[in-house]
């Protein structure tokens, strides 16, 4: 009893002596005015605020605000229209709501300047950036135009590889001019007198050019015995491509060597047809261009002619899966 006495008037003079005292709450740290109301982006300067973690989260979040400001790879929404006319760009808009939260993947701004920077509390940095339109233009024409001087040279030096070489040239060269039109668009902005038009017509080259290529490439194919089968599901996907498979002799024809081996085996109420099967493209002088081995184990209860069968319709699915390139071992 007397314990249980003792222990109340503890508790009653700690509660009397804490209601002497007000809970003390640091106030929070006033905003700097360069952040609640920074300067507004004009005809010289683009202007960015962000924060992040750290001074380099809160710069790359600035960048990434500065540059959807500009229209570059608007992840939420993005519009793009673009009338083509008689081959030709005639016309070139970008249409962009940029109320949405965006993430920038194409546009590197590399001129830029930390003008404030504040460590707002814990885990919390606030930066202020700058950045010059006309050197930020300066830059990403400068380095669109050292990439297609670039390219041209190597494709006065590709016209004497082998037709494979020439196709992946130009597919990838297209490929790398993904992020163009956003780049393109930025410069607009950034410079209203800018003429776009001389980089698309570039990009339409190289396009264009992949795509005569690929029209110019014949096909022939050729098997053995164990083989034979497996040439129909090899040209259709060739035709599919609209490569023409015919027999020809030139700089645009390839020939594809299809030799199978199988072995028949029965288990447990199955026919098995074990197949080594090997694929070899080779261009009109012999070159090996490309060749891969694959191991398919066809199967079926009906005899070892279904599951030979089985092999072709497994090839089949393989190519679709993967594409025809792929399994001839062909880097395109």
């Amino acid at each position: 009893m007397i314990k249980i006495l003792l222990a109340f008037f503890i508790l009653l003079f700690v509660s009397g002596c804490g209601s002497d005292k007000k809970l003390q709450v640091a106030a929070p740290k006033p905003l700097p005015s360069w952040y609640t109301n920074p300067p507004i982006s004009d005809s010289q300067y683009l202007y960015e605020t962000a924060e992040g973690v750290d001074k380099k989260e809160a710069v790359a979040n600035a960048l990434d605000a500065m540059a959807a400001t500009l229209s570059v790879e608007i992840a939420s929404e993005y519009k793009s229209h673009k009338t083509v006319r008689d081959g030709a760009v005639s016309s070139y808009q970008h249409d962009v709501d940029n109320t949405v939260e965006t993430k920038v993947n194409a546009i590197r701004i590399s001129n830029y300047k930390v003008i404030e920077s504040k460590e707002q509390g814990f885990r919390r940095h606030l930066v202020l950036i700058k950045s010059d339109k006309k050197a930020l233009f300066a830059d990403l024409k400068k380095e669109l135009d050292e990439k297609i001087i670039l390219l041209q040279d190597k494709e006065h030096q590709i016209g004497d590889k082998n037709i494979v070489e020439q196709l992946r040239f130009y597919r990838e060269t297209d490929s790398s001019f993904v992020a163009l039109e956003s780049t393109l668009n930025v410069m607009n902005v950034l410079n209203r007198g800018f003429d776009s038009t001389p980089y698309l017509k570039t990009k339409s080259h190289y396009t264009t050019r992949y795509s005569a290529l690929l029209n110019k490439v014949t096909v022939s194919l050729e098997s053995n015995s164990h083989a034979e089968g497996l040439i129909a599901p090899v040209q259709a996907a060739l035709s599919a491509k609209k490569i023409i498979v015919q027999n020809r002799q030139d700089s645009y024809h390839l020939t594809i060597e299809i030799d199978a081996e199988i072995n028949y085996v029965h288990e447990m109420g199955f026919h098995l047809a074990r197949s080594a099967i090997t694929l070899t493209t080779k261009d009109s002088s012999n070159r090996t261009l490309g060749s891969n081995k694959l191991n398919i184990v066809g199967q079926s209860t009906q005899g070892d002619a279904v599951a030979k069968e089985n092999v072709a319709i497994k090839l089949k699915r393989m190519i679709d899966k993967e594409g025809i390139a792929k399994v001839l071992g062909l880097k395109l």
